[in-house]
């Protein structure tokens, strides 16, 4: 998850800190619709409409700019809650708050375990109670996952600019040395295989055998995220594919998407809304979410995905989190966000 979404949660940190808003902070390019949502916020004008009543978009068009660096937020096979942190406080819908014992910068489910960062980039693993210190990250780009998790595996690339994969159910830390130069970043997860990209390309490590195999050297077809070998993957053009057994999809995507686990679902900002759509048929699924912006950005079990929901006002906005459900549509009441909160995507947000 990167580009326009992590905008966006600058945008809104931003926002929920200070009525003054920022607007240097949206400069980059690709950033007109942010910045378009953003002036139009300030103008005291709700700028996007309810998800489920917009068009739907092309899933072949050719854009109108080139793919902008893409990753995945760390679906995990194994169910989860509806969950965020403030500070060293987990909230789950429900559920009584966790103090975690340390501040967390950016963090990830590992099944029922957390993996988390700490502003020294400490990585640490919290289970049941108890926080262990597993290893250290590489300081990332601001829009890049420090920590990308499948199932109870959760991986990260080191200072060493090494690849780091941590089996929590075995107990067992491995790493890979990475060929060639440059900045290293691991942008998804699936079993015993992790995608990256860096050095010689993108590249793709056998954790089994020890082998990497260079996928793409121009480093551009970017493995975004990869569910149970179906992989979704960077397309010029502001494109991205779904390929697998049964599943041929090429959607529009302004920088964000996910798959569901298994891959028949893939979640995306395109055309800026958030957009579910089914990998087999291409067919829009409508989330009746009732608020005026969505975006569907992570998924909690193979039927359920997390969205995140801004309500807008003539001079405020609000910010919530809300389970859909897939296969009926229908969502929960949003739970509140409060400033300087933080999603279990892998990257910090605010700044």
């Amino acid at each position: 998850m990167t580009g326009l979404l992590t905008d966006l949660m600058h945008d809104r940190a931003d926002h929920l800190d200070a009525p003054d808003l920022d607007l240097a902070r949206i400069t980059r390019d690709g950033d007109r619709r942010v910045r378009r949502r953003r002036t139009a916020l300030v103008g005291g004008v709700a700028a996007s409409v309810a998800i489920g009543v917009i068009a739907v978009p092309s899933l072949t068009g050719d854009g109108d700019g080139a793919a902008r660096d893409l990753v995945a937020d760390g679906t995990a096979a194994a169910p989860v809650p509806l969950s965020w942190t403030t500070g060293s406080t987990l909230r789950r819908a429900g559920a009584p708050d966790v103090d975690l014992g340390v501040d967390v910068r950016a963090w990830v489910w590992v099944g029922d375990a957390i993996a988390l960062t700490d502003d020294e980039r400490r990585v640490l693993l919290w289970t049941d109670g108890v926080l262990e210190e597993v290893g250290t990250a590489a300081k990332p780009d601001p829009d890049d996952a420090e920590l990308v998790a499948d199932g109870a595996r959760v991986a990260w690339v080191d200072p060493d600019r090494r690849l780091v994969l941590l089996d929590t159910t075995a107990g067992e830390t491995t790493t890979q040395d990475v060929p060639g130069a440059g900045d290293v970043r691991i942008t998804a997860l699936d079993g015993d295989i992790v995608y990256a990209v860096g050095g010689d390309g993108v590249l793709a490590w056998d954790i089994r055998t020890g082998e990497i195999e260079v996928l793409d050297p121009s480093g551009e077809g970017i493995v975004i995220d990869a569910e149970d070998g179906t992989l979704l993957r960077a397309l010029p053009g502001r494109r991205a594919r779904v390929e697998g057994p049964g599943r041929d999809l090429t959607l529009t995507t302004d920088s964000f998407a996910n798959l569901s686990p298994g891959g028949a679902h893939v979640v995306a900002e395109s055309n800026d809304e958030g957009i579910l759509l089914d990998t087999s048929t291409g067919e829009r699924v409508p989330l009746a979410t009732g608020y005026d912006w969505a975006l569907p950005f992570q998924w909690l079990d193979g039927d359920a995905v997390a969205v995140l929901a801004f309500s807008f006002g003539e001079d405020s906005e609000e910010t919530f989190l809300v389970r859909c459900v897939v296969s009926t549509g229908a969502c929960d009441e949003g739970e509140p966000l409060e400033p300087g909160f933080q999603l279990p995507a892998g990257l910090h947000f605010g700044g």
